[in-house]
């Protein structure tokens, strides 16, 4: 039947699609509730519920955070500690106003003690430990400058005692805020301070007992308070990590779903061919590259021989088994990549050749007829009511080609390969036939003249 006389079969197509369609939706709601992501919601509602919640997530959880941001979080605390290092040594320059009968001592814990196991601690960081040495590294330091603190302000005067609470509470400011420790070494770090702060006030022969216990809660509530920021801080980091882990989930799916409703709009769900839509797009595609290159470009039009038999005696299943059967063998039978092949619509199958002359055309399609000829049908699961044109797939083939597309409406190319498709049927099916070459009407017009 001409092009323009006929109607597509578009009501077992638009089943398919629908169906499809549900598949696809129905499985975009399963991967949304995937074990991932409900990991993920359940640990962002449990640490923003305002109660206190434990930090550590689940050990693969907790694996995939640390992975993520103990690289950069080992460089971010060996950069700081560059510059806790330098201040911590200007400090030289008041204990040496405050107390230069002791400038000795202060230059030795200072610059001999702590500075080179802060160097070491440094170049550990730089080489990105697991978090237990990164974490304890900085425990061990903060222990150094407590230590430190305590051997330097010890019996000096009255005043002077005062400064090793003082000295102590900043080094959990500069241990549990400014370094951020993990809230477990955090606390590590508040009570190694408070029990040198209680060590040192216990045995201090200068400050009376209301004044060490007002420096001791000083220190101890002190440390509390730096606590809570602490902790404060890393859930803000592991609330800021799961809800960055979950949108990155998100787009993934959502990219995913793009990607699969693409696919519908593109293909036929049955034979996973190109769709009439797409081929309407590839053509022009086609088409304007032939123009501009001055290549020839041909279509071939093939429709399955006797298909409406096989629906009405063998079901619409068994005859969506054979449309399967030809989409899958004229695949096989095309060129190369550049080759275009899509369902037009019910049994009826269209290829574009971009570059192929004729006679390049005519041989594909005599491949595809002769390919789907041998490869037969299905078997058939009810009797054949005329045994004289039988089940055996044979398909009819309409080629037409322009050689110079330019001054050329593409339409034609598609009308002539109908055409020929036509002749193809009228003649006894199971064959090709091709249309003249298309030449621009220009040119005919010429001839006429």
């Amino acid at each position: 039947m001409p092009l323009h006389q006929r109607t597509e079969n578009s009501t077992n197509g638009a089943w398919d699609c629908c169906r499809y369609t549900s598949t696809v939706e129905s499985t975009v709601v399963r991967d949304t509730a995937n074990p991932q992501e409900l990991l993920l919601d359940q640990q962002v509602g449990r640490l923003k519920n305002g109660r206190f919640a434990p930090l550590r997530f689940s050990q693969e959880l907790e694996a995939q955070f640390e992975r993520t941001v103990g690289g950069s979080r080992a460089l971010r605390m060996s950069r700081d500690g560059l510059l806790i290092i330098l201040i911590y040594n200007l400090f030289l320059i008041s204990d040496y106003q405050v107390m230069p009968h002791r400038i000795w001592l202060a230059v030795l814990l200072r610059t001999c003690v702590f500075t080179p196991i802060a160097f070491v601690i440094y170049a550990v960081l730089r080489r990105e430990p697991s978090a237990f040495v990164r974490e304890g590294s900085i425990v061990v330091l903060s222990g150094v400058a407590a230590t430190c603190a305590v051997i330097l302000y010890w019996r000096v005067n009255d005043q002077i005692s005062t400064h090793a609470p003082v000295s102590l509470m900043l080094i959990l400011l500069v241990s549990n805020i400014v370094m951020r420790l993990r809230f477990s070494y955090a606390i590590a770090s508040m009570l190694f301070c408070n029990l040198t702060s209680i060590a040192f006030l216990v045995k201090d022969p200068f400050l009376q007992p209301i004044e060490k216990v007002h420096m001791g809660g000083l220190v101890f509530w002190g440390g509390v308070f730096i606590l809570i920021a602490n902790y404060s801080l890393e859930r803000e980091e592991r609330l800021a990590y799961l809800l960055l882990r979950s949108n990155e989930l998100k787009r993934v799916e959502l990219s995913e779903a793009n990607r699969e409703l693409e696919l519908i709009s593109t293909h036929d769900p049955m034979t996973q061919l190109a769709n009439r839509s797409a081929f309407e797009k590839e053509f022009e595609v086609l088409w304007n590259h032939a123009a501009q290159t001055r290549q020839p470009i041909s279509a071939v039009m093939i429709d399955i021989d006797h298909f409406k038999i096989v629906n009405d005696t063998q079901g619409h299943l068994y005859g969506d088994e054979v449309i399967k059967r030809v989409a899958l063998l004229i695949q096989q039978a095309l060129r190369g990549k550049d080759d275009f092949a899509a369902r037009y619509g019910g049994e009826e199958f269209v290829l574009l050749l971009p570059g192929a002359s004729l006679e390049s055309a005519m041989k594909v399609a005599e491949r595809i007829r002769q390919l789907i000829k041998m490869a037969g049908s299905p078997a058939p699961s009810h009797p054949v009511p005329q045994p004289e044109i039988g089940l055996w797939t044979t398909v009819s083939c309409g080629v037409a080609s322009a050689q110079d597309v330019e001054g050329i409406d593409r339409r034609r190319l598609l009308l002539a390969a109908d055409t020929a498709l036509y002749t193809a049927k009228a003649e006894g099916r199971n064959r090709v036939c091709a249309a003249p070459l298309l030449e621009p009407v220009s040119w005919q017009r010429k001839g006429y003249e």
